[in-house]
């Protein structure tokens, strides 16, 4: 496993600083550009695994200068020397360019500028922004598995081929749309289908290497394919019942790999155009390699891998003494042991900028190699940057996902949300649904759930939890000392065998001072996860209420934790900011014609989330457990079927025998695939999710105290409201029917309710107006 430190820089002038201090102990610079490789599914994304082609360029293909800080140009083609005389004169002569108009920023306000400036030669600026590859390098291919980034740790593990001969990188690079090179961006329109692909192309080079090493599998890069075929087989093992299992049982990875299904609508069904195919299992292909029968994997047709994502990185490496000359000087290098010294001496610190869809850039601070010393090295770390006054966050995504999520912001995708919000009206009713959510969603009680649904039980004939403590849902909650649960984030993240899926969100709303998204009936969110730190930008349009349906038009993105700061931090610049750069963001400018933002409101929300197998209303045709896919070691426990993208998506696959790619090619499903898909006469339909929701509020009293009378406690109180809300409605299934056997359900139980006639945020006004 490599685990080492990565540190986000806020900022061009906190990047030159670093270089700056730096300088006299650097290693080497270099300048390289990243390729990644995914399934059409996006398999190894969901599963936080990276396929990356690194590929050296000369560093004169990136001339960029950082225009918000009139700070000194990148060092470009920097000689070996350190040149300080060259390195003022630079910076003189970039603090007289005075006449060029300062840009938005990008990341943590940083942004990009072309040398050529004049609009006119836009051809020009994009050839400029094309890396140009040394002739003759070689690459190195990659393969992360598990890349997980939290709170400035990065831990991995890694199988690479570090020397991948230039005329396998000239084929793969070959497969790099142009528009990827010139935009930063790999549009549908723009990345054609290759007959030939990747998985192809790396097949015939890990051939060639065992046919040179006369070996079978031992290579890195058959290493990358076994991983790679053992991750398609497990979403071919669930694209039907028909095709026999071939997967080792012994395997727990075989349906790891599944991925969240989010109701992505008709634009997910293009990320599974993938052929499925059953071979005999006495008759070979000539293209197997002994890989293929080592890993186990199904029989189906070769994966097949494209090109989803490039950008371009500088890189400068320093050894890693002035972070530790900065700590205190000799006295702290001679409070360290001997071990530790000659660990700290091997370290190098990496300093990157790397540069996303040709007008961001970001900047990070990294050291690798860390291992057990991972908590001291970002110790001396962040206190070398803060004594340098460079701010800087602790990071939770890597390069790639940062990429990936600027990529989402910039493409709209606004989708007409429906779904049914019920409100309960005691608490006492909140805890009755959830001792009896194993009998709503019609599923085997587990053990966890049993236990829960008993916590639940007891706290209901707990005295500390009573209606003389906590009373009708919108009104204030005595605070109870010494009961878990009245602390923020009490409640993280939980999943079990019974599908039961709780977590935490924090919610921040924004708004002008006008309050122009309020009175247009909308919203504006940011949504943290805190059980991942995973944070979302939310823009609700045009949200309307009627008989407990809610329906508007929404937008929804994942932003990285850095874009999260900066709207906490400033709004209104992160307004100005991202006005041209994300969708949401532009739709904020241009329709709703806002120039500011404030924050407005916060609260938290417990949700627990379960699927509703049993509704008549919506039956659902998926299987209810990985069982029937699957043998149940394969099982992943933490992983709920109803949640998985994939295989949502594979049995769509199932049902549609043919489908057309958007060059117009045909892809034609094998026999044994298609007649299961005939057989079956019902369409795929998805469960309807429930949502048990206990939403907190903190305010802060505004009515006069008055002695000895019965209004509210002096200072801060705190509002609960309970609320059962159901998602995932498809069509033809109406949501009045949805709200009429659900209201049959809560009268069974006898749970007193409500119809949904405000939202969460509309409820938190109306609780600070009283």
């Amino acid at each position: 496993m490599q685990i080492e430190v990565k540190l986000s820089l806020d900022g061009a002038e906190g990047y030159q600083r670093c270089s700056s201090t730096l300088a006299n102990h650097r290693v080497k610079e270099e300048c390289y550009y990243d390729v990644f490789f995914d399934f059409p599914y996006h398999a190894l994304q969901e599963r936080n695994n990276v396929l990356r082609l690194r590929v050296q360029c000369d560093p004169a293909s990136v001339q960029v200068y950082h225009t918000d800080t009139a700070a000194s140009p990148l060092a470009v083609g920097v000689k070996d020397n350190y040149d300080p005389d060259a390195e003022y004169e630079a910076l003189l002569r970039s603090c007289r360019r005075e006449a060029h108009p300062p840009s938005t920023s990008g990341d943590a306000g940083a942004t990009v500028a072309v040398t050529a400036a004049d609009p006119a030669s836009a051809e020009l600026d994009s050839n400029a922004r094309r890396p140009r590859f040394l002739a003759g390098a070689t690459g190195k291919l990659v393969f992360k598995s598990v890349n997980r980034v939290e709170s400035g740790d990065q831990t991995s593990f890694v199988d690479e081929d570090p020397q991948v001969p230039p005329d396998v990188v000239e084929d793969l690079l070959r497969l790099v749309p142009e528009s990827l090179f010139r935009t930063g961006d790999v549009s549908a329109s723009s990345a054609p289908y290759h007959a030939e692909d990747a998985f192809a192309r790396l097949s015939a080079y890990a051939r060639r290497q065992q046919r040179e090493r006369n070996s079978a599998g031992d290579s890195a890069v058959a290493r990358i394919l076994a991983q790679l075929r053992s991750i398609a087989s497990a979403y071919a093992a669930a694209e039907s019942d028909a095709v026999s299992l071939e997967a080792d049982k012994t395997s727990s990875n075989v349906h790891y790999t599944q991925v969240r299904f989010a109701a992505m609508g008709p634009n997910a069904l293009r990320q599974r155009s993938v052929t499925v195919q059953k071979r005999p299992r006495d008759e070979g292909n000539g293209a197997d390699t002994a890989a293929d029968a080592d890993t186990g994997a199904v029989a189906v047709a070769a994966p097949r891998l494209e090109v989803v994502a490039g950008y371009t990185t500088l890189r400068k490496v320093y050894t890693y003494a002035p972070l530790l000359a900065l700590q205190g000087g000799e006295t702290a290098a001679q409070a360290l042991s001997e071990r530790d010294r000659e660990f700290r001496e091997k370290l190098r610190v990496r300093l990157d900028a790397s540069y996303f869809l040709g007008r961001h850039v970001i900047y990070e601070l990294e050291v690798p190699e860390c291992g057990a010393y991972v908590g001291d090295i970002k110790a001396e770390a962040c206190q070398f940057l803060s004594q340098l006054g460079v701010p800087f966050s602790s990071t939770s995504e890597s390069k790639f996902q940062r990429y990936a999520q600027y990529v989402a912001a910039t493409r709209t995708a606004e989708q007409d949300a429906s779904d049914v919000k019920l409100r309960l009206s005691s608490l006492n009713g909140y805890e009755e649904v959830l001792r009896h959510l194993p009998e709503l969603i019609g599923s085997t009680v587990a053990p966890a759930a049993t236990s829960t649904a008993a916590a639940a039980d007891a706290a209901s004939r707990s005295p500390h939890n009573s209606q003389e403590r906590r009373y009708v849902s919108n009104t204030e909650v005595r605070p109870v000392s010494g009961v878990a649960g009245d602390d923020d984030g009490d409640v993280l993240w939980h999943t079990d065998s019974s599908g039961y899926l709780q977590e935490t969100n924090e919610d921040v709303f924004f708004d002008d001072a006008g309050e122009t998204l309020r009175r247009r009936h909308s919203f504006l969110r940011l949504r943290t996860q805190a059980h991942a730190r995973k944070h979302f930008l939310t823009l609700k349009a045009h949200q309307v209420f009627k008989d407990g349906q809610q329906s508007s038009l929404t937008t929804n993105v994942g932003v990285s934790e850095t874009v999260a700061l900066a709207l906490l931090s400033n709004p209104t610049q992160f307004l100005h900011d991202y006005a041209q750069k994300f969708a949401v963001v532009q739709t904020l400018w241009h329709q709703f014609g806002m120039r500011e933002l404030r924050r407005t409101a916060a609260f938290t929300t417990e949700r627990l989330t379960v699927p509703w197998w049993t509704s008549r209303v919506q039956p659902s045709t998926m299987q209810r457990s990985w069982s029937a896919a699957a043998p149940s070691t394969n099982a992943p426990q933490s992983q709920p079927i109803y949640t998985s993208a994939s295989y949502f998506l594979s049995q769509q696959q199932q049902q549609q025998p043919q489908q057309c790619r958007d060059d117009g090619t045909t892809v034609v499903v094998a026999a044994p695939v298609a007649a299961a898909a005939a057989a079956r006469v019902s369409p795929l339909v998805p469960p309807l999710l429930l949502h048990l929701d206990k939403t907190v509020y903190k305010l802060t009293s505004s009515g006069p105290r008055v002695p000895f009378s019965q209004t509210r406690s002096w200072g801060e109180r705190r509002c609960e409201m309970y609320e059962i809300e159901v998602t995932n409605i498809a069509a033809p299934t109406d949501p009045r029917a949805v709200v009429e056997e659900l209201t049959f359900v809560l009268q069974g139980l006898g749970v007193e309710w409500t119809v949904g006639v405000r939202s969460k945020l509309e409820q938190h006004f109306f609780l600070a107006e009283e």
